[in-house]
């Protein structure tokens, strides 16, 4: 027995190390293959490479810095040198200040997406957003120091362009630039030539340096309409008194501004073989080469687009209204109707939007608490006067089918707005004890940045903290509208819930409120009815003005 089991012992560890051998043959035959025939990707030093990239773009030759980045390496140091003392822009643990406003630079420079930086610099595309974004603040930070008039010296053929404009201090207009945005917001940023853009209006020195951008208007807003706004809001347009602008044919003379003749050859592509041959002409000649050196593009005029309506949605609309009401209608019928309404919103939502006019929701008209205001208020909108006692019975139908057709400045800021927007959140914030911890649905600031200067992009996760904060506030405003409820209970007691939930939605699409105004607005709301129904058919960007106004703020 004792030998039969030694046997059965000696036979095991033979079938062992025969196995061990036939593994060990093919690990060797497959090391043998693999170093052999297959293709191996080298290994890839992310850091080695980003730091040749970087050293190649603003530490090597000079022409291809100003190819990349659109800047000289003297610029470039510079520019982050500025925007580290006066914007506020500091490096974190993993990135520097050169090397993201090189990803801004070169981002603006190509219209680059993130994907495609994010091979060059070999970044993570959240990390390159977070910079982005962190460089964007601070050159809104330090624009109020640039943009604006600056003594300029020209020489030679330059100062020849100029010499038949005394006192002109540049030019103006208007260029779109394509966006994308939700297919719900398409119609208001449609243009007439049917892109999706958005209208930034911008002022250039004869030195090419620029002296006001606006940006953020949608397409479908006129350049005459963009420059009203620029001359009334509260970082506006300052031209001095006795200067002008040379503005091309789309707006009109006026203190301040010196259009073209109409009617008279004006862009430079069509003098080409021919001489003026009149005095108009030739002033339109000399204005056009000015302003040629400062927008370098040909800008076509011509009558606004239908914006989002196709043929088929028109020819399905005439069909219908022909067979319901048994007339002959076209698809031009409903076309020049369409175009009629978009007209009659326009004139009669910028009237509601003064102070002292009302809308009769009975009536269907509108109403005025002082005749001088009106009479005054006509003298300057010539269109306004035919609908002093004019009956618009369809009007909820006009809001709710052109309303989000028309262009508003909702979006329209300079990078003075942005920058007095985010110091005044920064402020309140710091006054409500949060200190440090301040909430911020966006993007954080370049100010909470500076605080957390040690942080990398390996730490937390933004999108849970975030999600946590936004979870914070609904539950802050779900609080805030219980209080509202029963504060408005205990005013009324016969008030039914569903005005007050009414009241309270159309409160919070109020913007720019603090708590108290809010408050303030949702009793004024619920105490008169006839306002919350006007509140209801103002465009978002007039409710904080109308509100403000009848609360004597």
């Amino acid at each position: 027995m004792t030998s039969r089991k030694r046997k059965r012992e000696e036979y095991k560890k033979i079938i062992l190390l025969a196995a061990a051998c036939v593994v060990h043959m093919v690990i060797g035959v497959v090391t043998w293959y693999h170093n052999n025939y297959f293709v191996k990707e080298p290994t890839r030093n992310w850091e080695l490479e980003r730091h040749c990239f970087l050293n190649c773009l603003y530490r090597g030759i000079n022409k291809d810095c100003i190819e990349q980045l659109r800047l000289s390496k003297n610029a470039f140091f510079n520019l982050c040198r500025i925007l580290e003392e006066k914007g506020g822009l500091v490096r974190t643990r993993n990135v520097p200040t050169t090397e993201a406003v090189a990803m801004f630079l070169h981002i603006l420079a190509h219209n680059l997406k993130y994907r495609v930086v994010q091979f060059s610099y070999c970044r993570s595309k959240e990390t390159i957003s977070r910079q982005f974004n962190d460089v964007l603040r601070a050159v809104m930070k330090v624009s109020k120091d640039y943009l604006n008039f600056q003594p300029c010296t020209l020489e030679g053929a330059e100062a020849n362009k100029w010499r038949w404009f005394e006192r002109c201090i540049g030019a103006l207009d208007g260029t779109h630039i394509p966006v994308t945005v939700s297919p719900d917001e398409k119609p208001r940023y449609r243009n007439r030539k049917g892109d999706v853009s958005t209208n930034v209006l911008a002022a250039c020195g004869p030195d090419l340096r620029f002296i006001y951008v606006l940006p953020g208007w949608e397409g479908s807003a006129g350049d005459s309409r963009v420059l009203r706004d620029a001359l009334r809001r509260q970082n506006k347009l300052e031209i001095p008194t006795g200067k002008y602008f040379l503005v091309d044919a789309g707006y009109t003379n006026g203190p301040g501004f010196l259009a073209p003749y109409r009617g008279t050859r004006y862009h430079l592509n069509e003098w080409i073989g021919n001489t003026p041959q009149s005095y108009k002409e030739l002033f339109n000649l000399r204005h056009a080469i000015a302003r040629n050196a400062i927008e370098r593009d040909q800008r076509n005029l011509g009558n606004k687009g239908d914006r989002g309506w196709k043929r088929s949605a028109l020819n399905a609309a005439a069909a219908v209204l022909s067979t319901s009401f048994n007339v002959n209608v076209t698809s031009d019928n409903v076309k020049n109707r369409i175009k009629l309404w978009r007209s009659w919103y326009g004139i009669v939502s910028d009237i509601l939007g003064q102070s002292g006019f009302d809308w009769d929701g009975t009536k269907y008209m509108i109403t005025v608490e002082n005749e001088n205001a009106w009479n005054e208020y006509c003298t300057l909108h010539k269109s306004a006067k035919p609908f002093r006692f004019k009956v618009l019975q369809n009007w909820d139908d006009i809001v709710n089918l052109c309303a989000k057709d028309k262009g508003t400045d909702y979006g329209a800021k300079t990078a003075m707005d942005v920058d007095e927007a985010v110091s005044r959140e920064t402020n309140e914030v710091e006054f409500m004890g949060l200190g440090a911890t301040a909430i911020d649905l966006e993007e954080p600031s370049s100010n909470t940045k500076g605080k957390r200067q040690g942080s990398t992009s390996s730490g937390t996760h933004p999108h849970k903290r975030k999600m946590g904060e936004k979870e914070g506030i609904v539950a802050s405003l779900d609080k805030m509208a219980n209080s509202f409820n029963r504060m408005v209970e205990k005013m009324d007691g016969k008030v039914d819930d569903e005005d007050i939930q009414e009241v309270l939605r159309e409160a919070a699409l109020i913007p720019d409120f603090n708590r108290q105004q809010w408050a303030k607005a949702i009793k004024w709301l619920a105490d008169d009815p006839k306002q919350l129904a006007i509140v209801k058919t103002l465009p978002i960007h007039q409710k904080t003005d109308y509100v403000l106004t009848h609360l004597g703020e």
